[in-house]
């Protein structure tokens, strides 16, 4: 999945924040940003939007023309999600993005904290 590399500007905390994109009211994508901006913009990227419209879930779209989209701080149990994906991703320069869902034609081999 393509989406513009965050900064690694840390919050007040001195860390990345966990935000989750919900679409449609379903928490769908865990990603960090040093903040709420950060995560706003990438959200909005083009190419992390195209690729929300491709994918489906069960085949469904995980992201119709008419989504609603929520941005917010992720829970405990997302932010121990996306560690446990983060830990078990291959070694690359590009940010990692967890989806929280089921996607169609991905196959999964660990989904949650274990």
């Amino acid at each position: 999945m393509s989406a513009r590399e965050p900064s690694q500007r840390p919050d007040a905390s001195g860390s990345l924040i966990v935000f989750v994109l919900d679409i449609d009211r379903r928490p769908t994508l865990a990603f960090e940003a040093s903040g709420p901006a950060e995560a706003q913009e990438i959200c909005r990227d083009a190419d992390l939007q195209a690729d929300l419209a491709a994918f489906t879930s069960d085949g469904v779209p995980i992201c119709a023309p008419d989504s609603t989209l929520g941005l917010r701080a992720a829970t405990q149990a997302e932010i121990a999600a996306f560690r446990h994906a983060v830990e078990r991703a291959p070694a690359s320069d590009q940010p990692t993005m967890t989806f929280l869902i089921k996607v169609d034609g991905v196959v999964v081999v660990t989904v949650g904290p274990e």
